[in-house]
């Protein structure tokens, strides 16, 4: 009895030992990745747009004709409301929040907005309804309230201004990007840039690497709009 208590004891041990090493090694893959992202500093880039940094992303805000709306919404409260009074914008001035997908630091701060309509795309769904989780065991847990779900290019008007998404699934089932007006692209997760050069984001954090590929190939706006706002990576002027 002694001799099997000790065996599994020591089964125990190293099983543990292993979850230990595993999350170990999760961390150490997670701080290297995002150690090497470069958002932009909280800037406005004209007299109706501006960006946030939150940490190691972006989130973006355009002026409509009665307040603001906003793509993505960063990783947490206390520091997203600051850069956003540095801005002197407040929560309760913007009306629509465009998700280009549900990662806990792209919706970190949505509890701000009490006053905004949500938008995401359909098939994002399933990463907030329990059905699906990145890394087998990390679920988001949705607590801000309703919101809209968007078919493929669809068209509608944000406070005034055209706003088209696109679904580019890799990233995330449901990721998309949006192509506000004539001259913005937010792609949140769905590009990388390094070196001068597009790419597709980490295979560390998307779900599907080859996928998301494919859908860059949908992006034929990438040479025609003067700006593309990345998540991770600042924004690129054309």
């Amino acid at each position: 009895m002694k001799r099997t208590t000790k065996r599994v004891v020591i089964g125990i041990c190293i099983f543990i030992g292993l979850l230990v090493l595993a999350a170990g090694a999760f961390f150490l893959k997670f701080y290297f990745e995002t150690k090497g992202m470069n958002p932009a500093e909280t800037s406005r880039i004209n007299d109706t747009v501006f960006c946030v940094k939150n940490k190691f992303v972006n989130a973006f805000i355009f002026k409509g004709k009665v307040g603001y709306f906003m793509v993505d919404a960063g990783i947490d409260e206390t520091t997203f409301k600051t850069e956003l009074s540095r801005l002197g914008i407040a929560p309760e001035q913007v009306n629509a929040l465009l998700l280009t997908h549900t990662d806990g630091d792209h919706i970190g701060a949505a509890g701000l907005f009490r006053n905004c309509q949500i938008y995401m795309h359909k098939e994002e769904e399933q990463m907030i309804n329990g059905q699906k989780g990145k890394f087998f065991f990390m679920k988001t847990k949705w607590k801000y309230g309703p919101y809209i779900l968007l078919n493929s290019n669809d068209t509608l008007t944000v406070d005034g201004i055209k706003v088209k998404i696109i679904h580019t699934p890799g990233h995330t089932p449901g990721s998309s990007c949006y192509l506000i007006g004539k001259d913005y692209l937010a792609t949140g997760d769905n590009l990388a840039y390094k070196n001068g050069k597009f790419e597709h984001f980490a295979d560390f954090f998307n779900m599907d690497t080859k996928e998301q590929e494919e859908s860059i190939k949908k992006l034929p706006y990438l040479n025609s709009v003067k700006y593309i706002m990345t998540g991770h990576y600042g924004i690129i002027r054309q």
